[in-house]
């Protein structure tokens, strides 16, 4: 019993809203990839009473389908849940020589949400509010692992 060992496990689930709109574009193979930024925000009280809100800004990445499904449909402010994997990604600042970290995550699930506003102002979708002019939205989609990363055009 003492040599089992614990399955790795790399999985996330995050719902928030968009702060950029969907960056589409094409590997010169044709893969679609599109990126884009998710604003994960968690209220709290301080010992003052006080409501504190703290956002964590994740960067994300979709790939073939699930990139064109997000390039067509969704949009800056919009409220999204994601499930995928963390990704790490390292290369060597040109300017100062550092080596540079980046973590994101890559999209195997994203799901559109409604939810009211909770009027906490960060506002990111402009007027309208329900958005009942908005087509209709197909179902979430999976994509296949892995995608190979070369020379992803950004």
């Amino acid at each position: 019993m003492s040599d089992l060992k614990m399955p790795d496990l790399n999985r996330v689930i995050l719902a928030g809203r968009l702060t950029r709109d969907p960056e589409l574009k094409y590997m010169p193979s044709g893969t679609a990839v599109c990126k884009m930024g998710l604003a994960v925000s968690r209220v709290t009280k301080g010992k003052d009473g006080e409501k504190r809100e703290d956002t964590t800004f994740v960067d994300l990445t979709a790939w073939e389908k699930t990139a064109e499904f997000c390039g067509q449909w969704l949009r800056k402010g919009r409220p999204v849940i994601v499930e995928g994997r963390l990704r790490s990604d390292s290369w060597d600042d040109k300017t100062t020589g550092q080596k540079r970290t980046k973590i994101d995550i890559t999209i195997q699930r994203i799901q559109q949400i409604d939810w009211e506003d909770r009027g906490g102002g960060a506002g990111g979708g402009g007027g309208g509010g329900s958005g009942s002019s908005a087509p209709s939205r197909p179902e979430p989609r999976e994509i296949e692992e892995p995608i190979p990363e070369d020379d992803i055009p950004f």
